[in-house]
């Protein structure tokens, strides 16, 4: 009797729809946050912190498909240079678990420096257990797209998207058949462009499921009242003594319009848009389209213009001065107030002189001999004034809160301190983010607070106050927080004007740095519904609306440069 034999192989495999994250392990040669930018020692794409560190070290399900972000001897991802970083690394060899296999392999990545579409940004080489390879092609266009864009592709699906403090940056989720035996390793190799892979994934087919966005509005909101009065509309050339420049950060045509129809149910009911002045404002930068903030803010806070990311600086290296610095040499109180940190760009443009919006050390460092009165922004700024023995962002041992405490400052946190904070001594804030700055009131409180201080000078304050959130709304494609910083600026607006309207003497000009989002706003005949679209994630030129109440008004009319904002306040002061 012949007996049966029965072979039994037993392979690790995948139940059936399981996907597994793969740690990048010893593969991961850099890390997601950078703080130099260009200095070659790794960290993201060596851009500074436009980086990747709001990324979370956890398992997030992107697409409908697992991945594990861990952080190994401070290796997080790998990042490999093409043309533009040829210091980085070309190659990354990840060796996987022995026995795995999978039907197929995902990747979390993204592109940088892009090159044309259907070129390969890189390859990856798939090597079995049984010795066998096979190379896969990976082309920008079909199977990864450019991070800073918010396209995704035929087998790129947008995954994962967050605002990095610079702009909207996104991941893309891709996916790519194997063989249905065990796998060794994976060797990437990049080949016309900047590859980061953050994330490696191994299983079952899935349908990718990329991220739509939905434009839609998901809360109410609280306007300011109305103003007592209407405004006069007078055509003077006195000289103001205090000047209050508003500016709503990436507050388009298109904000004013989402805002306004979601408030009042018409176009043009802002309280901004009721004051008697108004312009359109150019904001090109020197030598492109389309401006940052920092050009933005050199250009009307000190009258030049200059390339993106220098504040205070020409590109020739020349340092110029802010109309902020020169009030404050004429013996004026200056305020300077930010839903953003106090070394964002557009504040840091009244007080610096540095080629680099991103090197926030080097930006504060500014700040002690600054001598301005009132220096509000977010708590997320404080780091970058505490040295690293106290926790802090610094890369040196030098102290710049004690410093400016040593210089009489009143260190605040919430707008109820900075109330009740001493009149007669400087004042430096750091807002929560979360509990001050979330609300529509709360850059009007801050500015009311700010000019009970400052009037008491007779010779008048200069003040600027910036709302950030419609430019990270902007970046985001986030209706919701377009309109919350929208609002939030024509608060502001509200108590500057009716602070003017009493006394004559004061100059409010309310504009924006830039449009981000390219946003438009449409209402469909008939039906009165209103139509939401972002075209971009990104700044575009689009000119911005500028209104102005009170002495010297008039002046701002017609079409002018964002440069003019500076030449009429410095013509205008005495």
């Amino acid at each position: 009797m012949k007996r049966a034999l029965a072979f039994c192989f037993i392979v690790p495999v995948f139940a059936f729809g399981e996907i597994r994250p793969l740690p990048l392990g010893a593969a991961a040669n850099t890390s997601f946050v950078d703080e130099t930018a260009n200095d070659r020692k790794g960290g993201w794409i060596d851009l500074g912190t436009h980086d990747l560190r709001a990324m979370p070290f956890e398992e997030l399900t992107l697409a409908g498909v697992p991945f594990s972000m861990e952080e190994t001897a401070g290796k997080s991802c790998i990042v490999l240079g093409g043309p533009t970083r040829t210091y980085l690394p070309t190659a990354a060899t990840l060796d996987i678990p022995p026995g795995l296999t999978g039907t197929n392999l995902y990747l979390l990545h993204a592109t940088a420096f892009p090159p044309a579409l259907n070129e390969m940004t890189g390859q990856f080489i798939v090597t079995y257990a049984d010795g066998k390879s096979v190379e896969h092609h990976v082309r920008f266009g079909r199977d990864v797209a450019d991070w800073l864009k918010p396209t995704g592709y035929k087998n790129a699906a947008r995954g994962w998207t967050v605002y990095n403090g610079n702009t909207q940056v996104s991941l893309f989720v891709s996916k790519f058949a194997l063989a249905a035996k065990p796998v060794k390793q994976i060797r990437f190799e990049s080949k016309t462009s900047t590859w980061m892979i953050v994330g490696v994934s191994m299983g079952e087919d899935t349908p990718l499921t990329p991220l739509l966005p939905e434009f839609k509005i998901t809360r109410t909101f609280t306007s300011p009242p109305p103003l007592t009065a209407p405004l006069p509309c007078e055509t003077n050339d006195a000289s103001p003594r205090n000047v209050i420049l508003i500016i709503g950060d990436g507050m388009g045509p298109g904000a004013l319009k989402l805002t306004s129809l979601n408030q009042h149910r018409a176009d043009g009911q802002l309280i901004m848009q009721q004051l008697p002045f108004a312009a359109l404002c150019i904001t090109r930068p020197f030598g492109t389209e389309v401006t940052d903030s920092a050009a933005a803010g050199t250009a009307f806070g000190c009258g030049h213009k200059t390339k993106n990311g220098m504040l205070g600086i020409l590109p020739g290296g020349r340092k110029v001065e802010s109309v902020a610095t020169e009030a404050k040499r004429a013996g004026r109180s200056v305020a300077l107030i930010t839903t953003d940190t106090i070394y964002g760009a557009t504040p840091a443009a009244f007080y610096a002189h540095i080629d680099s919006r991103g090197a926030s050390q080097q930006i504060v460092d500014f700040l002690p001999d600054c001598g301005f009165d009132v220096l509000i922004g977010s708590s997320g700024g404080l780091p970058f004034f505490l040295p690293t023995t106290k926790r802090g962002q610094r890369k040196d041992t030098r102290d710049v809160l004690a410093e400016m405490t040593g210089k009489g400052y009143t260190q605040v946190y919430t707008i109820q301190a900075f109330q009740e904070a001493a009149a007669d001594k400087p004042v430096l804030g750091f807002m929560d983010s979360k509990a001050v700055l979330a609300t529509e009131s709360c850059v009007s409180e801050m500015l009311e607070t700010a000019v009970s201080r400052l009037e008491k000078n007779p010779k008048g304050f200069f003040m600027m106050v910036e709302g950030d959130l419609p430019d990270g709304a902007g970046h985001s494609n986030n209706a919701d927080r377009t309109i919350l910083g929208t609002i939030q600026t024509d608060w502001a607006v509200r108590s500057a004007v009716e602070y003017a309207r009493t006394h004559n003497d004061t100059l409010v000009i309310v504009t924006a740095d830039h449009e981000t989002g390219g946003l438009n706003v449409n209402m469909s005949y008939g039906t009165q519904q209103m139509t939401i679209l972002y075209t971009t994630t990104s700044h575009t030129s689009t000119p911005v609306a500028l209104y102005a109440f009170g002495p010297g008004a008039h002046r701002f009319s017609g079409v002018i440069d964002n440069t003019d904002i500076a030449k009429i306040i410095r013509a205008l002061l005495p």
